[in-house]
């Protein structure tokens, strides 16, 4: 009998390669900065790798360490925990062309956002994979209050539920500009509407694992 989501026979491949990326791509740029606007998102857009690296890499250039650490955690306590939670639920395919779809997205918010900031033709960059993880936290909040809805104190069992408190706290924070400033306000804010998108999509796949498993 299940006690936990986790304890769920099923992948979890593409959230782990997901968060490793995160974690290598960070750790190169805080080895070599110099590689930072290499892999940053950047506009214009000077590598063509850029709109997959933007993605993954965290922090800003010459930023303190600890901040650089704070940024990625913050984001990995979204991607691992509820990636994991949701790969299972949804399936690796479903699960991956959601990431896809979430990270076109991120990529086209960036762009359009630089050029409007960027009228005489300056340049701007940015980096986080905050714009998928938000996603995920919306998604991940449905999918634990569905299981609420069978079994209310099977939910406090779960320790992605305990994470999924703190995380939302942190996500209102996190919309508001005089905190994160105007431009990650933004791309968090489309983050959220997305993550309610794919959970109107996915919500009948969502319910539908909950019943088939044996939450007694």
């Amino acid at each position: 009998k299940i006690k936990d989501i986790y304890q769920i026979k099923g992948n979890y491949i593409v959230s782990t390669c997901i968060a490793v990326l995160c974690v290598v791509v960070t750790l190169i740029s805080l080895f070599i900065p110099s590689t930072y606007q290499a892999i940053a998102y950047t506009y214009p857009i000077e590598y063509p790798w850029q709109v997959c690296t933007g993605i993954f890499l965290h922090g800003a250039p010459n930023s303190p360490i600890k901040e650089i650490i704070g940024h990625l955690i913050f984001n990995l306590l979204l991607v691992i925990p509820f990636g994991i939670m949701l790969e299972k639920i949804l399936g690796s395919k479903r699960f991956a062309l959601m990431s896809l779809v979430l990270w076109i997205v991120n990529a086209i918010t960036f762009y359009i956002i630089a050029f409007i900031i960027t009228p005489q033709g300056e340049t701007a960059s940015a980096a986080g994979i905050s714009g998928i993880a938000f996603s995920y936290g919306i998604i991940g909040l449905y999918s634990l209050f569905t299981l609420g809805k069978k079994n209310f104190k099977l939910m406090f069992k779960q320790v992605s539920f305990y994470l999924l408190l703190n995380i939302i706290i942190t996500m209102i924070i996190m919309v508001n500009p005089y905190v994160a400033g105007i431009f990650p306000m933004i791309v968090h804010i489309v983050a959220i509407v997305f993550g309610i998108i794919f959970t109107m999509f996915y919500h009948k796949v969502i319910e539908d694992f909950f019943n088939a498993e044996d939450m007694n």
